[in-house]
């Protein structure tokens, strides 16, 4: 546990942007990788079990405060270059959650790369999930509030509108709005 904290206090303060970590850590050394900068504001909880990995891009990481990330054991998280995360998101992944270049989340926007398997043997007590991916692409925005489930893709330069729930394909260029 010191490593990351080491690390991750090192990776802010270079940047310039704080001199004091307000976030949360739980993760192994080494589970996070990065080429550019990674910015983390206030209040961000970023749990990495073991086997999980964070990787960002060659560009600027920006997390906003009260953003909550957990990588369960096995699962992958990668973000590309010059993406923003506004404040309290929340992104858990089980397998693999994809984030394309300069992608922009609005606030509370929700990420999950899984769904309860409540017909398992022992119901929702028994914590058996159904894990897929999320592939969002590049030059993406997603507006405050919306959900990204299991199973999602977005294509390139789409925009999907605030308080929408995605679940399934969203082509390229296009403006999703879940009008429920």
């Amino acid at each position: 546990m010191k490593g990351i904290f080491y690390y991750l206090n090192r990776v802010i303060n270079r940047t310039g942007e704080a001199a004091r970590c307000y976030m949360t850590v739980h993760a192994n050394p080494g589970v996070v990788e990065r080429d550019g900068r990674l910015n983390i504001r206030k209040n961000v909880v970023l749990e990495i079990r073991e086997g999980g990995r964070l990787k960002t891009g060659k560009g600027t990481v920006t997390i906003q405060n009260g953003c909550r990330i957990v990588i369960e054991n096995g699962g992958e998280l990668d973000i590309g270059d010059d993406v923003g995360i506004n404040s309290n998101c929340y992104i858990a992944v089980h397998n693999r959650v994809s984030i394309g270049n300069n992608t922009i989340f609005g606030p509370g926007v929700v990420v999950v790369d899984h769904d309860h398997d409540y017909r398992a043997q022992g119901g929702l007590k028994a914590e058996k999930y159904k894990v897929g991916t999320v592939n969002i692409g590049n030059n993406v925005w997603i507006g405050a509030n919306a959900v990204i489930l299991r199973g999602s893709i977005i294509e390139d330069n789409s925009v999907i509108g605030a308080g929408s729930v995605v679940k399934g394909h969203v082509q390229e260029g296009s403006v999703y709005i879940d009008r429920n």
